[in-house]
């Protein structure tokens, strides 16, 4: 019907805005990107401007989010059931460890930061809530990947762009794929400075009932405050600590 494909193209709109790396898109760039007419987005564009939902820049002549969405992404994460669950433990990890605690969820093919509690000195704008982080250089990225079925994996390394973001960053799917084995057989996943070339992590991944890896917790710290080899001291403590959490989760072993 005309009413559910007009909703499907407003869907598809919006979604050329959840990219980390472009904050604004034109009409002209959303028009090639979808194969839709520049009229018709531009039309679109003017609609989810005036709703609120869009603003446009007035110097470029380009839409980004507006503020609604930041609003909303709080709303959902203060009210999502796994936070209230998840939230005291990474508190707790963060003050006894003295380090960064987090969790995230994979979300077609992204992975998304739920919660944090920070303690570091400077402020990383890809690790702050609500924000995508690189699936594949990071260790929550990882720790969500390892667990997927095979064929799931392969579609998901084939649709993201894998950014060597430093010289330690792997982008070589078979090796990739490797790493993601020793993931599994060891229960954690590591990021030696493959995101940022001074920031370590650890995680591990969250299980529900079923037994299936919804979510993941890591640490994160500064190399000058806790070095790799420290910090990865902690992969039992956090192996124990995803545990207890999952079996909160109604997970069984």
């Amino acid at each position: 019907m005309q009413g559910y494909k007009t909703l499907r193209d407003f869907a598809k709109i919006l979604a050329q805005f959840n990219d980390f790396q472009v904050g604004e898109r034109s009409v002209t760039e959303i028009s090639k990107a979808l194969q839709m007419s520049a009229s018709k987005v531009s039309r679109m564009l003017g609609t989810l401007e005036n709703e609120g939902l869009l603003e446009r820049n007035l110097d470029n002549g380009k839409y980004r989010l507006s503020i609604v969405f930041f609003e909303l992404g709080i709303v959902y994460a203060l009210h999502l059931p796994l936070r209230k669950i998840i939230r005291p433990h990474i508190e707790q990890m963060a003050k006894e460890l003295n380090v960064t605690a987090s969790w995230g969820i994979l979300s077609k093919s992204k992975v998304i930061v739920v919660d944090r509690i920070q303690n570091l000195n400077i402020d990383l704008l890809a690790y702050r809530i609500g924000l995508n982080l690189p699936i594949h250089s990071t260790s929550m990225g990882k720790a969500l990947l390892a667990y997927l079925p095979e064929e799931e994996l392969d579609r998901i390394l084939q649709s993201v762009n894998l950014t060597k973001f430093t010289p330690a960053t792997v982008v070589d799917h078979k090796l990739i794929k490797n790493n993601l084995r020793l993931v599994r057989e060891r229960g954690y996943a590591t990021d030696r400075g493959e995101t940022h070339e001074d920031v370590n992590c650890i995680a591990a991944p969250l299980r529900n009932g079923s037994g299936n890896v919804i979510a993941a917790i890591n640490l994160l710290d500064d190399n000058s405050r806790t070095g790799g080899e420290k910090l990865f001291q902690f992969a039992e403590y956090l192996k124990e600590r995803s545990l207890f959490i999952s079996r909160q989760l109604g997970y069984e072993l």
